[in-house]
């Protein structure tokens, strides 16, 4: 220890070299229990107000500055999203899997052009594999029929059951009948205008996508900064895909490559 700060000493070298040298960090002024008290509230999916206040306390005693502690959250931000596209390569779901498509945000047509609406339409494509916590979201500009498909026959494999509502994409409506299973997978679908759960079998339903679809709006309410959805989208399947420790582990390897 130096001056507070942590430092490692090289006795073959007789040099210290301070805890951030030659990383991510290396820039950064602040000591290495500030950036770890820090990570911590960003993996408590605290927002860099909450974290702010917190740091405001007179226990906690560490004043850092608001701009400070967001030009943090934002480089964790950074790293989570890398990790989240890294795994969006090659994930790859199988079993019983429910897929499903909501809007996060819808495009607000005006005729007064000084109050456009700042954000496009969006839509969001999910599936969630049951019985795991395996799943991915990807955003999309529309629903149609050649972005979806491709997406699904990508990270889905062949031979999975697939349980969807009765949008078009995925059934002939007027013939009653899947277009999923000509790809190779088994079909089953629900018509939600009728039933939220199969009468004939209780395993037909959407059940577990639509609850994603309602913790991954919260967050992304609690986040308010709907131009960096991405971003919390990443966070969130990072803290519903790993373990406390393990997200702290990569997160830590990732700084310190």
């Amino acid at each position: 220890m130096i001056q507070g700060d942590r430092h490692f000493y090289c006795r073959k070298c007789e040099i210290y070299t301070r805890w951030n040298e030659e990383t991510q960090l290396q820039k950064c002024y602040l000591k290495q229990s500030q950036v770890e008290k820090l990570l911590l509230m960003f993996l408590d999916n605290k927002t860099p107000k909450e974290a702010f206040n917190i740091l405001q306390y007179s226990f906690v005693n560490d004043p850092i500055s608001l701009n400070t502690v967001k030009n943090y959250f934002l480089r964790f931000c950074n790293l989570v999203y890398d990790y989240y596209d890294e795994v969006l390569s090659s994930i790859l779901l199988c079993g019983e899997v429910e897929i499903d498509e909501t809007h996060l945000f819808r495009e607000k047509k005006s005729s007064a052009p000084h109050r456009r609406y700042k954000y496009s339409s969006v839509w969001l494509f999910g599936a969630k594999q049951r019985k795991s916590s395996n799943f991915f979201l990807i955003p999309l500009k529309n629903r149609k029929e050649e972005n979806l498909i491709p997406i699904i026959r990508k990270h889905i494999k062949l031979g999975t059951t697939i349980y969807t509502d009765s949008f078009s994409v995925y059934v002939n409506n007027h013939q009653k009948i899947s277009k999923l299973e000509k790809y190779g997978f088994s079909h089953y679908f629900i018509n939600h205008k009728l039933e939220f759960v199969s009468q004939v079998a209780i395993d037909i339903h959407t059940n577990s996508i639509e609850s994603l679809w309602n913790d991954v709006k919260c967050d992304l309410k609690k986040s308010r900064n709907t131009s960096k959805y991405m971003f919390t989208i990443a966070r969130y399947y990072f803290r519903k895909t790993l373990k406390k420790e393990d997200q702290i582990r990569l997160l830590m390897k990732k700084i310190f490559a």
